[in-house]
Parts: structure tokens; sequence; C-alpha cells
């Protein structure tokens, strides 16, 4: 029996990975094939609306989409009854998912999917990143997996809602027998309506503001500024408790934003059950913005500190002086020979000032040379910077990781009065009363006896949210 406040079934803990049975019984049949085994294809019919499959796409999706596609943890056929060997040819029905929401799902994992790194842009920001080839992830890197893979946060609220109606209702009609298909007929319009109401609200922080907790302290206050008006009262704005302010601000450091909008919300048919869904893509190195802003960053980069042409020392201009440098040399050292051998004689004080002249010549050559070299040395290009350097690293929330492969979630009540416009068999009978009256249809023409009038309706609401984050290549 499901739980009455999470509508979780307590034996979904031991069929957490779903379809493990079935795959159990399949591994002996694809173990010497086990590529074909993961890109076999699966027949999805939803709703008389079909889709195809692999199994390795399907299996790559979080455990609480899976419980919402498949409910029993069974593949079933049109008939309702288990898949048990699942083939190519074998048709998987499945009833109570909307078809646009699993294609809004599966847009957004292809292009997770998509966006793994390339075999180029890993090798060339491995030192970065400390990526490696395979799939598994030890535990001493799990802080560094939301920088390395595509991270998806998915955020799925169930709502049940309740319609009171604020008014009494009376009978015009003889037969009593049909005064419970009156009310039933004025109950399913007013149902009808208030799920279009609250399918309209598709804000997804709305409904944090609207549980009774935050009501009654709201309510608190406004009693606390009552009795001190003669002081200044505070501000009796809305404040979410410390639990609901924290999560939606772990979620909005994440991509969401505070006027972020459900990316699908669908109401179950002839129930009074909303159904949404928000998948949020975790801004991190695998996007296709942050890669965008390295190029860039690396283009700009190598732009400022291309070499220029002057700064290099061509090898004709090194020759030149070294040419110039020796033929000084020879020159000098020419003028000294002939000296030696006019048989004239040169004092100790000219031999030292020949020599000092010579040493210093040869100094300069040396330091030419040196300098020579190390202008060539300057002249050669800076490596590229890390990629760190180059463009910040994001900042994500380390404790999305709660959050992975393990669902959370949170349920509570609210409650609302509106107004209803309904089309219905009757009127208002006394309106300051309070009082419709539901007159039976005659066998003419029903549809012209519908009356739209307005009621007054209090709605109590319950929102069950579950929060997971699913990392794509990680198995």
């Amino acid at each position: 029996m499901d739980d009455i406040i999470t509508q979780v079934s307590p034996d979904n803990a031991e069929s957490a990975p779903i379809l493990q049975e079935q795959q159990q019984q399949q591994n002996a049949q694809y173990e010497g094939n086990e590529e074909d085994y993961g890109d076999s294809l699966i027949h999805l019919n939803i709703q008389e609306n079909h889709y195809f499959i692999t199994r390795d796409q399907l299996m790559s999706l979080p455990e609480s989409l899976l419980l919402c596609l498949f409910p029993s943890g069974v593949f079933l056929d049109r008939c309702g009854q288990v898949i048990t060997n699942l083939t190519r040819d074998d048709e998987v029905y499945i009833v109570n998912f909307p078809p646009d929401c699993f294609e809004y799902i599966m847009e957004i994992y292809t292009k997770a999917h998509d966006d793994l790194p390339s075999s180029s842009f890993v090798s060339n920001a491995k030192g970065f990143f400390g990526l490696s080839s395979n799939n598994s992830i030890s535990s001493n890197n799990e802080q560094d997996i939301l920088h390395q893979k595509p991270a998806i946060i998915v955020l799925r609220e169930d709502l049940d809602y309740y319609c009171v109606p604020q008014e009494e209702f009376q009978f015009d009609s003889t037969n009593e027998e049909n005064n419970e298909d009156l009310l039933r007929h004025f109950m399913a319009q007013v149902k009808m309506a208030a799920g279009s109401y609250l399918t309209s609200k598709t804000s997804i922080f709305q409904g944090l503001y609207s549980s009774n907790r935050l009501k009654q302290q709201q309510q608190q206050q406004r009693i606390e500024k009552e009795a001190n008006s003669s002081s200044k009262a505070k501000s009796t704005s809305k404040k979410l408790g410390p639990a609901e302010q924290h999560l939606m601000d772990m979620l909005c450091s994440s991509g969401f934003t505070k006027e972020t909008c459900w990316g699908n919300r669908t109401q179950e048919t002839g129930k009074t059950v909303i159904s949404s869904l928000s998948l949020c893509r975790l801004a991190n190195e695998t996007t296709e913005g942050f890669r965008q802003k390295f190029s860039e960053a690396k283009a700009k980069w190598e732009a400022e500190h291309k070499p220029s042409q002057d700064t290099f020392i061509t090898p004709m201009q090194s020759n030149i002086s070294v040419n110039s440098l020796s033929a000084s040399k020879s020159n000098s050292t020419i003028s000294t020979a002939r000296n030696f051998t006019s048989g004239s004689t040169v004092p100790a004080t000219a031999r030292d000032k020949r020599k000092s002249r010579l040493s210093k010549l040869a100094d300069n050559v040396r330091s030419h040379s040196s300098s020579r070299h190390s202008s060539q040395t300057r002249s050669k290009p800076p490596e590229l910077p890390k990629l760190y350097d180059l463009v910040p690293k994001p900042n994500i929330n380390a404790k999305l990781l709660l959050f992975w492969r393990k669902p959370a979630r949170k349920c509570w009540w609210g409650e609302e009065d509106i107004e209803l416009e309904v089309e219905v068999f009757g009127s208002w009978k006394d309106e300051s009363k309070k009082i419709i009256e539901l007159v039976l249809p005659t066998n003419v023409d029903p549809e012209a006896e519908l009356h739209k009038i307005i009621v007054p309706v209090r709605l109590h609401i319950r929102r069950v949210w579950t929060l997971e984050l699913s990392v794509i290549g990680v198995q």
C-alpha cells in the first residue's frame, strides 16, 4: 500500500535498481555481445505515441523518472502483462505518463549526451580537469565529478488538490434519485475549473510560499503588529522557513532563478493530480557555453601574446656583428705585429695598455654573444596558461552530491480560497446566503439549460517535491 503522505510504496527501496530482474534474466543471453545489448532498441508506446530508445539511454535516466515511467518496476505490454524477455519486436506500453513530458525529458538528456567532453577537449584539458578515459569515478574524485561530467538537476512536483465549495445546495427536483447525479456533475465541473487554475500557476517557487505553516507565521506576525500598533511594526512580507529558504538558495545557486517556471506541467485525465517537472542543466565545464568562453579567452590570449618580428634577431644581423667584431680584432692584432716587427722597443706600460684593450675587446665579443643568446631566449613565445587561469572555475554547490542517486522528498500542505466560474445545471437561489439551486435538465435541450455561475471554493493542496541529481556518463 502506498504511503498516505508521500505516495511512495514501502518496497520501492528494494526495487531501486529498476528493471533489475529483467536485466539479470537477460544477462546470460547478452554476455557475448554487451555492445549490442546496450544499443538494443526499445519500442515505447506512450498513449499511442511511439518512441524508440536504446537500453543505455533509458537506463541513464534517474530513478525518480524511471519510477514515473514504470510504477510497477517492470515492462508491460498492451494487455498489462509483464514482458519477461524483452526483444526488438515487443512493444512496451505506458499509460499514465504525458507524451510531451517524455519528449521534454529526452530533449534535455540528448543534449547532455552530446555535450560529453570530446576526445580533443579532454586531451587538451586533462591536466586541468583531472579527467580519465574510463567512466568509473572513485570516491576520492566525487568532489570533482560535478565539473567533469554533464549533470542535470531533476525537480518534480506531484500536486493533489481537494475542492470544498463554500456554499449550500438545494435541489429543485421531485425525483431524489437524481440529486446525487446533479451533485456529481457540479463537483466534476468545479474540480476541472480548479485544475485549470492550478495548472496555469507555472512558477516553481510559488508553491513554497503557500504552505500552511508560512501562513500561520504571517498571521502571528499580523496579530503582533496589531498589538504593537503604537510602535514601529516590522514588515510582514513573505519569508520562508529555514529549511525552505535553504532549499531555494541551493537551487538558485545551481541554475534556477526565482522566476523559473516548470518545464512541463500536466494534469492527469480524470484525476485531481497535477504533475510538474523541471530539468535544469548544471553550468559546469561540459556545457557549450563554457567551451565557447574558453575558446574566446584562448584566442584573445594568443592575439595579445603574438610574437612581434622586431623581437627576433635574424642570422644575417648576428653574422654582421660577429664579422665586424672579428675584423676589428684582426686589425688590432696586425697593428700590434707591425710594432713588434719594426724593431722599435715598446715600453711595458704600452704593452699593458694593448693587453687591456685586447681583453676589453674580448669581453665585448662575449657580452654581444651572451646578449644575442638572451634576446633569442626572450623571443620564445610564452606557454599557454592553464584552463582556470583563462576562464574562472564554475562555482558549483557541492551539496548537490547529497542528491546524486539518492532522491529526496519533501511534502507540505497549503490552502487557498478562490472563485471559479463553472457551467452547471443550476443557478443562485439566494446569493446573499450562498445557496445554489441545482435543477434537473429536461430532455428537450439539456445544453441550453447550462448556466455559468461563480462559485467560491476553498482548495486544500498537498505538494510532494522530489529532488535528484543525474550525472551523465558515469556508471
